[in-house]
């Protein structure tokens, strides 16, 4: 999906259906498979396995104290696939240029700046746990507790320190408030259809799962 905004709106559309029931979170990864590239958008699995295992903990603890964990795991699941697509189809100024287009030069010109410097942050960080990952194997080091904890806290604090370089230079060039860009999209002929199709699943995340097989049958 190559226009932004359509991507962006599918993406939210498409999450909301998927934490909204399981009948929403099916549709949804049909979805995914129908319209992205699946397994090829996904990050690499010690990126994507340890957000995995985070949710069917919470799954975990959910059922065991009664609550639907199974179901719990399965709409968090859908919904991580579907941002890792939408993060690796993500290119650099697009989610500012969405922003200017829906608010403005003013109002969306700083949710976009916010929103593209969280995402170059994650970027960043990628990078840098990539480097630790290096570090640890070349010295021998196996991950565990006692070693990414203080890794974890080094990251955070290099991570707000590099905000805070940013927010000075900022302030160096004379940065205020607002800016002024003209958004420029591109499009498939596939986007809208896409786009269109991306309705389907928040409709049935609206109907119990009983009517959903009725309007199969």
């Amino acid at each position: 999906m190559q226009d932004p905004r359509l991507r962006l709106l599918s993406v939210a559309v498409l999450s909301l259906a998927a934490f909204a029931s399981i009948a929403g979170a099916a549709a949804a990864l049909v979805w995914w498979l129908l319209f992205t590239p699946r397994t090829r958008s996904l990050p690499r699995p010690g990126v994507l396995l340890p957000l995995v295992a985070m949710v069917a903990a919470t799954a975990l603890v959910s059922a065991w104290g009664g609550g639907a964990g199974l179901s719990y795991f399965f709409r968090m699941t859908v919904i991580l696939l579907l941002a890792a697509w939408a993060y690796a189809e993500t290119e650099d100024g697009e989610v500012l240029a969405v922003a200017v287009w829906a608010l403005g030069n003013r109002v969306g010109f700083e949710v976009g700046l916010v929103a593209e410097m969280g995402i170059s942050g994650i970027s960043v960080l990628r990078g840098e746990i990539e480097q630790v990952r290096i570090a640890m194997a070349l010295k021998g080091i196996r991950p565990g507790i006692r070693s990414i904890v203080p890794l974890a806290v080094t990251l955070i604090v290099t991570e707000i320190r590099r905000a805070d370089e940013v927010a000075r230079l900022l302030v160096v060039r004379g940065y205020t408030i607002g800016g002024r860009i003209c958004p420029r999209f591109r499009a498939d002929p596939l986007d809208v259809p896409a786009a269109i199709m991306a309705i389907i699943p928040a409709l049935l995340s609206t109907l119990p799962l009983r009517d959903v097989f009725i309007l199969v049958g």
